[in-house]
């Protein structure tokens, strides 16, 4: 079985170590190590590698949407994100989502939320939050000006935009794939690809891209 590599940043010692402790008692994940602000997260992710980053947003020296945009910066070569935050309606979660978070928590998530959702991140399954990041983009989010609202669907083909709107919808792939009558690995092997088109780099930045400019209804 392929352990999970899990890193904690949060500068409040006594929270990371309790993810820390949660992390480490799971048979399929293993805490790579945890850092007290973005600067040293960046160091922690050189040394460490770790495959999912759980990342408070609101920290002293580089805050977690300005590690987020460090860390795109990085190409494939990058943990996949889960925000970590206090308060669900906070234009921070939103900032953190269109820079590249996968998923986002709340500090009094039930642990096996947690869990749950690192598992889905890592597997780029939906995460159990899916729901009230769409709702938060519905709230808040920010229509994008442009001529032709689905000019952003040009690179892909008539099976990808169809894809690409289930998704959109929130849709698993297993739901997407009985929808459209096609096999789940078939699926997966299409999210892949408008990922790749369109230079998204998981699931919630498609939410984000069609909800922002009318493509689906909110």
């Amino acid at each position: 079985m392929s352990v999970i590599r899990v890193a904690v940043v949060d500068d409040q010692r006594l929270f990371a170590s309790g993810m820390q402790m949660l992390v480490d008692a799971q048979d399929d994940m293993s805490c790579v190590g945890t850092a007290g602000d973005g600067a040293a997260a960046l160091e922690l992710c050189d040394a460490e590698h770790p495959d999912v980053l759980l990342l408070d947003l609101r920290m002293p020296v580089l805050n977690g949407v300005e590690t987020l945009a460090r860390l795109g910066e990085r190409g494939d070569d990058r943990p996949r994100v889960v925000a970590l935050t206090t308060i669900r309606r906070d234009d921070a979660v939103l900032a953190a989502l269109r820079a590249g978070a996968a998923a986002f928590l709340t500090k009094d998530a039930l642990p096996e939320v947690v869990t749950a959702t690192i598992r889905d991140v890592h597997e780029g399954r939906p995460a159990p939050t899916e729901a009230e990041a769409l709702d938060l983009l519905r709230a808040q989010g920010t229509p994008v000006e442009t001529h032709r609202s689905d000019e952003v669907l040009d690179a892909l083909t008539a099976r990808e935009r169809e894809v690409f709107l289930l998704v959109a919808k929130g849709l698993t792939n297993a739901e997407i794939a009985a929808s459209v009558f096609l096999s789940e690995a078939t699926v997966k092997s299409h999210v892949r690809s408008v990922l790749m088109k369109l230079g998204l780099r998981n699931r919630i930045q498609v939410v984000i891209t069609a909800h922002e400019r009318g493509l689906v209804r909110a």
